[in-house]
């Protein structure tokens, strides 16, 4: 084989070679634009899942601070005309109330800790919910309170 021929081979092999690189290249490219898309779309449907998520902890929340405004006034209408034993039944219902809507308050600080929610939108929704909670009910934030999420975002947003 001349010299010329094996040269001319090598151009149409390296042609040829050239050429399914860039075809190789194009479904890269595309497979990598199909990625971006899928991505996109991942990223979509977290934050439809973390929004489901955030609207079901502030929907427990509502719920058990409804239950704690009833229980409230209950007491307030028994201590006008009740006995005290329904007195002391509406108070123990009440206290449980109160058990239950700083649960859900904790909740909450539990999934802003975790940065599940992002903390600087729920300091503006929810930092005078939080300060409420502390203020009113002083007895369930001591020492050894069950309640150490909230301990940690009340000082970490009052602070700033």
């Amino acid at each position: 084989m001349s010299t010329e021929t094996y040269n001319i081979a090598s151009i149409i092999i390296y042609s040829f070679s050239a050429i399914i690189a860039l075809i190789m290249l194009g479904v890269a490219i595309s497979q990598l634009g199909n990625l971006t898309e899928q991505i996109k779309e991942a990223v979509k449907a977290n934050k439809i899942s973390g929004l489901g998520t955030f609207l079901e902890v502030e929907s427990q929340l509502n719920s058990s601070r409804i239950e704690l405004a009833k229980a409230s006034i209950n007491i307030i209408e028994l201590q006008k005309t009740g006995s005290q034993d329904e007195i002391s039944s509406a108070s123990l219902y009440f206290n449980q109330c109160v058990e239950m809507y700083l649960n859900s308050i904790d909740r909450l600080c539990f999934c802003i800790i975790k940065e599940y929610f992002d903390n600087d939108e729920m300091k503006i929704e929810y930092r005078h919910v939080i300060n409420d909670a502390v203020s009113e009910h002083p007895t369930y934030f001591q020492q050894a309170s069950k309640h150490r999420n909230i301990i940690k975002i009340h000082g970490r947003w009052a602070d700033s």
